[in-house]
């Protein structure tokens, strides 16, 4: 079987509910840019919070998704840009200082690099985790704040807040163990907070302060950007799965059908719903029954209401260091939920609108979905890989890798510029 063509980029999701898998490629009439030529989304199994906890049938649901995709281009993978997901994700930031000597010369490459030394040192990580990213987001130079690129600037001192992404080492561990007995080469990782807000922040530079969530089945992924740079990256533990999990407790139903009313009758605000309106249980509930539409829209908005409190307990640390955000995207399939962004947008007292997948052309929506929003974070691990990773190539990514050695060895990881 031949290969994908050389300019091709694979960007995987293993999601708790979904399992994603795109293929994109630089269109070079285009000006490089990234088009999408096959794509496939099965079921996945084996996966529970974003981790891994049945490698035999997360593997096989991997597998599934690959033929997929190979079927349609007659060919073999790339290796691939892999989305590192769950709650064992952290995210903090951290600062270092330098004494510029001799004192007011220019500062050169070397003196951002032991600047960002200095702020790895704050950083405290144990044998069971592992560092995904080491970004710079800020820089201060003689305390004058706003500075972009601090290169060839004059000055006495150096300061720079850097944000790092960490991951649990076994999960990570075992994530890339069922990418590679899948048959894929997983070439790079990225914390999925992080490739979400790659594939939804084009077009939005109109927002200084940017919230992106990403409502999955069992988390939702949160990044807070500040003038284009990750500032926060966090991940809530309400998503589509409790929502489904109220359903079915509250009207003692099977879990399963009360996903399909979810699905098909959800709705965040009962006043939408006429006072006596009724829904017929789903066939897959074996009975005939009928239940008042707008009980099942309180359940629903009772428990969307903690998705609220969560956003609300992070947008208020973030103001709390001086960061407002301005503007909160939605992405997802759980962000589909009729009235959902309604709700968030009274509850937090923020304007709130559903982020169109962007950066790859000809992207299709998925089944159910709007806006690509099923692809999202698929497509931002292709847009990631293309933008930092080298040339795209096959391969591209792996110097830089192995560069990010010390204690991070063992990881798969980039450093953005």
């Amino acid at each position: 079987m031949s290969h994908a063509p050389e300019h091709s980029i694979a960007g995987l999701d293993v999601g708790s509910s979904t399992i994603a898998l795109l293929l994109a490629e630089r269109d070079e009439e285009e000006g490089g840019g990234l088009r999408y030529v096959a794509g496939a989304r099965v079921a996945s199994v084996g996966v529970q919070n974003g981790v891994i906890v049945n490698v035999g049938e997360a593997t096989a649901a991997i597998e599934r998704a690959a033929a997929e995709v190979e079927d349609r281009i007659g060919g073999r993978l790339p290796p691939a840009c892999v989305a590192v997901g769950g709650r064992h994700l952290g995210g903090q930031n951290l600062r270092g200082h330098l004494e510029i000597t001799p004192l007011g010369r220019e500062i050169v490459p070397d003196d951002v690099a032991r600047a960002i030394v200095a702020a790895r040192e704050g950083l405290h990580v144990g044998e069971n985790r592992e560092v995904l990213h080491e970004i710079p987001r800020a820089y201060m130079v003689d305390g004058q704040a706003g500075v972009h690129d601090p290169h060839g600037l004059a000055g006495y001192a150096l300061d720079v807040e850097v944000h790092y992404a960490t991951a649990a080492a076994t999960a990570l561990h075992n994530l890339l163990k069922c990418v590679r007995q899948a048959g894929i080469d997983p070439d790079l990782a990225v914390a999925a907070p992080l490739a979400v807000g790659e594939a939804v922040r084009v077009g939005q530079r109109a927002a200084r302060n940017l919230a992106v969530v990403d409502i999955g089945a069992d988390t939702a992924n949160l990044a807070i950007y500040v003038n284009g740079t990750v500032w926060m990256t966090d991940v809530l533990l309400t998503a589509g799965a409790a929502i489904t999990h109220a359903i079915s407790a509250q009207l003692k139903i099977p879990t399963a059908v009360a996903e399909e009313l979810k699905l098909r009758h959800g709705q965040c605000d009962p006043r939408a719903i006429g006072e006596f309106d009724l829904v017929e249980m789903p066939e897959s509930a074996g009975v005939e029954a009928l239940i008042p539409h707008a009980e099942l829209a309180r359940i629903i908005q009772e428990r969307a209401y903690g998705l609220a409190d969560e956003l609300a307990e992070r947008l208020e640390d973030a103001r709390h260091a001086g960061v407002e955000p301005e503007e909160l995207l939605l992405t997802g399939g759980g962000a589909t939920l009729p009235g959902l962004d309604e709700l968030l947008r009274t509850a937090l007292e923020l304007p709130v609108y559903h982020a169109a997948t962007a950066g790859i052309a000809d992207l299709p929506d998925a089944p159910g979905e709007r806006d690509g929003a099923g692809w999202a974070t698929a497509a931002g691990l292709a847009i990631w890989y293309a933008r930092y990773a080298g040339t795209g190539r096959r391969g591209g990514g792996r110097k830089r890798q192995r560069a990010l050695a010390g204690s991070w060895k063992r990881l798969l990881g980039v450093v953005m510029p």
